[in-house]
């Protein structure tokens, strides 16, 4: 299921995020009038620090696709070849990546006039997806609504000690002026 030896998530089911405060991107990170390219958006899932000819792969292949709609697997090698890269690297570490966060999908088309087995060659076809955003945008909104929520509880139980600690101060008040008038009669 896991990894028991508690060494952390593998990195082909990991997101890498940039450091603390997003340095990396500048002011490409905040700005939300700055549109990000496939370069930047790949970043996440294969880091040029990490795995450079990946993060290439990735970047050359998504853009081809987006161009194209789809892509068989005819395509993919017309791709390997223009673009100079293993097809095996395409098909065992960045298209798998891909399809793991949901920025493809996938769909298989038998072989013609064949009987289907289980070891039977099925090709594949890919289409641009946008399941990965839908995905960090959910995540994004109840991240935002969680501390939203938190920030509101908090604030009400500030609300809440002041407006007791002035009944309190208003009861003493009141005790106190009371005392002054038994004093006083």
């Amino acid at each position: 299921m896991g990894n028991p030896n508690g060494k952390g998530i593998p990195s082909k089911k990991a997101l890498c995020f940039p450091e603390k405060g997003g340095r990396k991107f500048g002011v490409k990170i905040w700005e939300e009038a700055l549109r990000w390219d496939m370069d930047d958006v790949m970043e996440f899932l294969f880091p040029k620090e990490y795995s450079p000819v990946c993060h290439q792969i990735a970047v050359d292949y998504l853009n081809y696709l987006i161009e194209r709609g789809e892509i068989t697997v005819g395509d993919k090698h017309d791709f390997c070849r223009k673009h100079e890269c293993s097809l095996n690297t395409l098909n065992k570490n960045v298209i798998p990546k891909l399809y793991r966060f949901g920025l493809i999908r996938r769909t298989r088309e038998l072989p013609k006039n064949a009987a289907w087995r289980p070891k039977s060659t099925r090709k594949s076809i890919e289409h641009e997806s946008l399941q990965f955003s839908t995905f960090l945008k959910k995540i994004a909104n109840e991240w935002e609504a969680l501390v939203t929520t938190g920030r509101m509880k908090r604030r009400h139980q500030i609300q809440q000690e002041k407006d007791k600690e002035r009944e309190i101060q208003k009861q003493e008040r009141v005790e106190w002026e009371r005392y002054l008038r038994e004093i006083g009669e």
